[in-house]
This record gives structure tokens, C-alpha cells and sequence, in this order.
């Protein structure tokens, strides 16, 4: 999340889409004490310049700069007024806010249970509690919280008790509220497992279809100058975990990155896709699959309801590693176009979520699965 470039000022603020590689300001003063003093003469000049823009939230009277950007991005100053700005209902689907509080949290958890802090002596209490057959572990170390490692943190053992360092997956919110020990722990926090798509059949199907329906719409609508790749040079960036690099991806993301059309595009595409019986079944075999094998790389899970600012702020619950339940039923979820999402209902009430979605820019790259 950017901040304000001025070395001296500490204002954070986010943005809905922004292109890659733009300095901020996050006001006019910054800007001024940015910039050298012969250019300060300049600044009326400057405050004209379509490149300047405003928080969009209507409240707020915060203005920076931008050098240059196109004129469709919006911006909000701040995450206090990205808040005020989106909805309740957007808020709490929003990926990229939940991957930054997980982030926040995992950060408190170390510095909780290494300081010995009060949380982190409740923290301790609680896996004590859970596993009293187990000696304590002496510290965490920073490790995972990252795609190729499906773990957010590990614990560490005195070297007298032999015990090699452990994974732990971190699940939590910022409400304080019982744990419900019959959920399984991932409830209420984002996936357990994100990767590219191209691991799926669903993911390769989606691919296959939408190369040869969509993207000859795409290139029309964009007036492409670089000729349509073969599928297979357009799958291998499509499914990069990315962003893109070839000709054809660059002048995509130059000319349609954040725009209404590719996003208006996807949801069109995505009304249409439909997997038969037997997809529908080799996806719930292979969600299944790969659920369980991720899962068992997880050897505990910490869940943490509330702010962990103080002992009593907060819900701690540890369990150790979990196997998911054979699934009962597979449910096409079409209360959204934005994503192919299929909910797996598994035995004792527990659900699985496959999200099948782009990143980077929609239609453009990073065409994912997340296990929820």
C-alpha cells in the first residue's frame, strides 16, 4: 500500500487501481516541500494539471499528485476513507483488506509470544491447554505467508526436546467473539491455499474457452497492434502468477488495465461458463484432493477473534493439523459474475470453496484458484 513520498510524512493511503510505478503526494504541502525550490514558482501551473487528483471520498479535502496517470483511476487518501467510501458488503469481500490484516496480525503474534507479553502469555496458555502432552514451544519464527509455502508462521522448540520446527496457520478477525469449535478453523479467515489455475482442469477449460471466444472480442474493442499469440503463448501468461511481459500482454495492460470493459468482459464470459457433470466431478475430485494435501501441511492452526491488543480483547484457540471431510454436494454459486465460485458441502457441516478468479487486472493475467 503506497505512502506519501515526502521522506518526512507518514500518510498512508490506498488506492482502487493505480498503474505501476507512480510517485504520490498525499497533499499540496508535500508536493511543495518535494519539490526543489525554483520549481515552487510553478505550483499554480501544477495545481491546473489534470495529473492532480482529490481523495474521491466527498468528505475529504485531501489532495496529491500523480505523475501521470490516466484519468478513470480513482483514489481515496487514506484507508480510513477507502472505508467510509466502499460498503459494508464490499468491505468484508475484499481480498486485498483481508490479506493486509492478516499480515498486521502475524506480525502481533511474534511480537506477542517472543516479548512474552500479556497476549502472548494467554497465546501460550492456550496451546498448552490444547496440546498438554506437548512441551512448549520457545519462540516463532517468521516463515510462509506466501504462495509457495501454505503456512503463515512455525514455532520453535529448546534444542533438549527434539522436535522440529512446526507450521502454524494463522486464522482471524478483528471482532471479538467465541470460537465455535464444531467450524473448522479457517472460517472466517481468507484461503487456505491460492495458486495458478492451470493445476485444475476447471482452470485449463476456462482458458481454452475464453481464448477462443473473448479474447478476439478484446482485441477488436482495443484495436490490438500485436497479432493474437498462439494459446499456447497466451495461456502460459495468462496463468502467470504475474504481471505480463510479452508484447501482446503488455499493450493489453497499457490499454485496458482497470478499465469498465475487460472487468464488464469477465462477467459476460463468466454467465456463460458452465461445467458439465463429469467437469463438475473431476473438479470436486481434484478440490478434494489438493484441499487434503495442503491441509496436511499445516501441523497447527491458531485462530485469534478480536484486536490482540490486550488479553482481554480477544478469543485464542489452537487445533492441530485438520483433514477435510468427504464431499456431499457441489453447488454452482450464481449470486456472482465476477468469479466461478463452487461451494463443496463436506459431512458434519463444513464447507469448501473453490474460487476460480484473474489477478493483476481482469482477462489480462494471473488466472488463479482459492480454496476457502
Amino acid at each position: 500500500m503506497p505512502t506519501c513520498i515526502y521522506a518526512k510524512c507518514r500518510v498512508v493511503f490506498q488506492e482502487r487501481v493505480i498503474a505501476d510505478n507512480h510517485p504520490f503526494h498525499c497533499n499540496i504541502r508535500c508536493f511543495k516541500k518535494d519539490l526543489k525550490h525554483k520549481h515552487i514558482r510553478q505550483m499554480k501551473n501544477l495545481v491546473k494539471n489534470p495529473h492532480f487528483r482529490s481523495c474521491i471520498y466527498s468528505e475529504c479535502g485531501f489532495v496529491f499528485a500523480t505523475r501521470p496517470i490516466a484519468d478513470h483511476f480513482a483514489f481515496h487518501c487514506s484507508e480510513g476513507c477507502y472505508d467510509e467510501d466502499m460498503g459494508e458488503e464490499i468491505k468484508r469481500k475484499s481480498p486485498h483488506k483481508k490479506a493486509k490484516d492478516e499480515a498486521i496480525n502475524i506480525a502481533k503474534l511474534h511480537a506477542h509470544i517472543n516479548d512474552d507479553t500479556p497476549c502472548g502469555q494467554k497465546i501460550k496458555a492456550a496451546f498448552r491447554q490444547a496440546f498438554p502432552n506437548l512441551p512448549m514451544f520457545e519462540s516463532t519464527v517468521a516463515s510462509g505467508a506466501d504462495r509457495k509455502k501454505h503456512h503463515d508462521l512455525k514455532l520453535k522448540w529448546a534444542e533438549i526436546h527434539n522436535i522440529p520446527l512446526k507450521t502454524v496457520e494463522h486464522k482471524g478477525t478483528k471482532e471479538k467473539k467465541m470460537i465455535d469449535p464444531s467450524q473448522p478453523p479457517w472460517v472466517g479467515g481468507v484461503q487456505f491455499y491460492n495458486g495458478s489455475a492451470n493445476k485444475f482442469s476447471i482452470g485449463n477449460l476456462y482458458a481454452r474457452k475464453f481464448y477462443d471466444t473473448a479474447l478476439n472480442e478484446i482485441i477488436q474493442h482495443f484495436n490490438m497492434t500485436t497479432p493474437k499469440p498462439t494459446y499456447k503463448d497466451w495461456s502460459k501468461e495468462a496463468f502467470k502468477q504475474g504481471k505480463p511481459t510479452s508484447p501482446f500482454g503488455l499493450e493489453l495492460r497499457e490499454k485496458g488495465y482497470g478499465g469498465d470493459f475487460l472487468s464488464e468482459c469477465r462477467k459476460k464470459f463468466n454467465k456463460t461458463f458452465r461445467l458439465t457433470d463429469a467437469e463438475l466431478q473431476q473438479h470436486q475430485d481434484e478440490v478434494f484432493k489438493r484441499a487434503n494435501e495442503i491441509l496436511q501441511e499445516k501441523n497447527f492452526w491458531l485462530q485469534i477473534q478480536g484486536k490482540m491488543d490486550e488479553p482481554d480483547d480477544f478469543e485464542v484457540r489452537w487445533s492441530g493439523t485438520v483433514e477435510v471431510a468427504p464431499f456431499l454436494e457441489a453447488t454452482l454459486d450464481e449470486t456472482t459474475d465476477c468469479h466461478i465460485i463452487y461451494k463443496f458441502r463436506c459431512a458434519f457441516g463444513a464447507q469448501i470453496e473453490s474460487i476460480l478468479r484473474w489477478g493483476y487486472g481482469q482477462c489480462i493475467t494471473n488466472l488463479r484458484m482459492d480454496l476457502k
